[in-house]
């Protein structure tokens, strides 16, 4: 990288997302279509520049939760098939529309909402219907589905192109997961005419033969095994998180560190101070209970993480210096921190501690085509 000015910051490789994509879309068959899931800022990553990565590579479809984050790809020259993963606001509707989005309704009335805007628009507009199968979040209960079915499909703006459920534990429990597959089946057997989803990057890694016509991959695509037989398929981590060494000093036993003073030196330490910190997301439950990587080393962090520093103990790491880079997330040297780490030791999921990068933190994009 040469001479950088940074304090924090986020390193994302597009080789990696390449090859986990490609070992994804080895899981599935050849007509299976993909969706990558990009909400949530790309779960950290940066939602243009991964979301063109993945229309480079060749995605079908890419996954937002809102219609602010499809406009925004819209806007970024993104042309790609955008579907919208989480309910669509009424008054949102009409971005929506504009920008060929593709809504997923669970009820007549979200579709009657998106009829009249669609009318008024003068269009006719594509959306998917949603049957709940489990997950008791979106969707029309699966007994209750086919009579709601036919009531969106007596609308004139509106034409039901897809058909989907949302597994609400492959990663962990087969039999409620096959026990949402038999209630779904019924319906994509009714409906082959129509784009049938269910399978999640879980779904796909435990290979349970549920993808329909199209999957929708998320953390899996990222480089993060969703349960712990992923880990032989070779995932890459896409994300690294880094910062530096603003400050050394030599602490005497006894004396305390940082707020609160939940950290008592048992013996003289040198300790470094990071500029990183909760503001960016590292989260304060890692205080006295992780590390950071400094010269390919473990240090642990000592006394309480505040907003924009962190403490550590670098006394095994005699030749630090200020302006080392640390390693948060990823890998320096022979050792590697990863998300599933973090998110134990903050008693939470890869999911949270990748999302939960703030915003402040510049992302640095490596080895992508689309940029």
């Amino acid at each position: 990288m040469g001479k950088i000015n940074r304090r924090c910051w986020v390193e994302v490789d597009g080789r990696a997302l390449r090859h986990n994509f490609k070992v994804m879309r080895g899981l599935i068959p050849r007509t299976t279509q993909v969706l990558a899931v990009v909400k949530a800022n790309a779960y950290g990553h940066g939602l243009v520049a991964t979301a063109k990565e993945f229309e480079a590579i060749g995605t079908d479809w890419l996954g937002v939760a809102n219609v602010a984050e499809g406009v925004a790809l819209r806007q970024a020259g993104v042309k790609v098939p955008i579907m919208l993963l989480s309910a669509t606001l009424p008054e949102e509707m009409e971005d929506a529309v504009r920008h060929g989005l593709t809504l997923i309704l669970s009820s007549y009335a979200e579709a009657r909402t998106l009829d009249r805007t669609a009318k008024a628009l003068g269009e006719v507009v594509e959306a998917h219907f949603k049957i709940d199968t489990g997950m008791g979040r979106l969707g029309c209960w699966h007994t209750e589905a086919r009579a709601e079915l036919e009531r969106i499909r007596t609308l004139s703006q509106v034409v039901v192109r897809g058909l989907c459920t949302h597994f609400a534990s492959a990663d962990d429990d087969i039999g409620y997961t096959k026990q949402q597959w038999k209630a779904i089946a019924p319906f994509f057997e009714e409906n082959a005419n129509l784009l049938r989803h269910a399978a999640n990057s879980p779904a796909v890694t435990k290979r349970y033969g549920f993808q329909a016509d199209l999957v929708r991959l998320g953390l899996a695509l990222y480089g993060i095994p969703p349960h712990s037989e992923a880990r032989a398929l070779g995932l890459r981590p896409v994300l690294s998180w880094k910062s530096r060494v603003t400050l050394l000093h030599d602490v005497a036993k006894g004396r305390t560190v940082s707020y609160g003073a939940t950290y008592r030196l048992p013996r003289r330490q040198r300790l470094a101070v990071v500029a990183m910190g909760y503001g960016d997301g590292y989260f304060r439950l890692h205080s006295n209970a992780s590390h950071l990587l400094v010269r390919g080393k473990r240090c642990p962090i000592r006394g309480r993480v505040t907003m924009d520093q962190i403490s550590i103990d670098v006394t095994d790491v005699p030749d630090c210096r200020v302006g080392d880079e640390v390693v948060a997330l990823g890998i320096q040297g022979g050792e590697e921190i990863q998300a599933r780490e973090l998110a134990m030791q903050a008693q939470t999921i890869p999911w949270e501690i990748l999302t939960n990068i703030g915003a402040r933190v510049p992302r640095f994009y490596k080895h992508f085509r689309s940029t």
